[in-house]
């Protein structure tokens, strides 16, 4: 290739690969401990840091990290979570917004912005929840069950296969809707979405404070 076309290919990737890196979200708030990036090259977050997709959170025993999306749509990660944004595209300008997400382990609260004709999806090692104007809960817990807690809007939810054992479509739970006063769900790998028998009051405030402070 001459070095005429040379330069004109690298004119053109440059505003592409911009395009494609453009900052999602900021940190707002940070309160103990939290990393990003590949654990041999992981920094500590500050706020104001941006993150763009396919930046990773993770957070100590007392870390806990607010972000804000160009949407307006916040996402608190709680205290030893690990967490992702997979994809985000749109939420700009009117643009509908099309917000994958991926929560590992750990706790998150998300207040999601309204968005016209948008999505917004959290996966999870055993379900997945789909969302439009919400707030809810979502805890991966060290056993890779999943709870879903509710607290305006709705959420659908369902399970997702075992790697090792995958479902034939029959066999598998139609989506769960839930909204405020449905009592909190856990899903497992490879299973169903049944009402948490350890609902309580207490456990609820346990979550909420896990997520206060930023």
């Amino acid at each position: 290739m001459n070095k005429r076309l040379l330069v004109l290919w690298a004119g053109w990737l440059l505003p592409v690969a911009m395009a494609v890196a453009a900052p999602v979200a900021e940190v707002a708030g940070l309160s103990g401990e939290a990393h990003t990036g590949p654990a041999a090259q992981a920094r500590a977050l500050a706020v104001g840091d941006k993150l763009e997709p396919g930046a990773d959170v993770r957070t100590g025993d007392k870390g806990r990290v607010r972000l804000r999306f160009v949407d307006g749509s916040t996402v608190v990660i709680g205290d030893r979570s690990v967490f992702r944004i997979e994809a985000f595209a749109g939420g700009r300008d009117g643009k509908p917004r099309q917000a994958s997400l991926l929560l590992q382990l750990g706790l998150i609260g998300q207040t999601v912005s309204p968005s016209r004709g948008g999505s917004w999806t959290v996966r999870t090692p055993s379900a997945v929840t789909a969302v439009r104007g919400t707030e809810f809960m979502v805890e991966v817990g060290a056993d890779l069950d999943t709870s879903v807690d509710v607290q305006e809007g709705k959420v659908e939810i369902e399970t997702v296969d075992a790697p090792d054992k995958p479902r034939a479509k029959s066999l598998r739970q139609p989506p769960v809707l839930l909204q405020p006063g449905s009592p909190a769900m856990v899903c497992r790998q490879g299973g169903e979405c049944v009402v948490a028998k350890s609902f309580n009051p207490d456990r609820m405030k346990q979550k909420q404070d896990r997520l206060s402070g930023v």
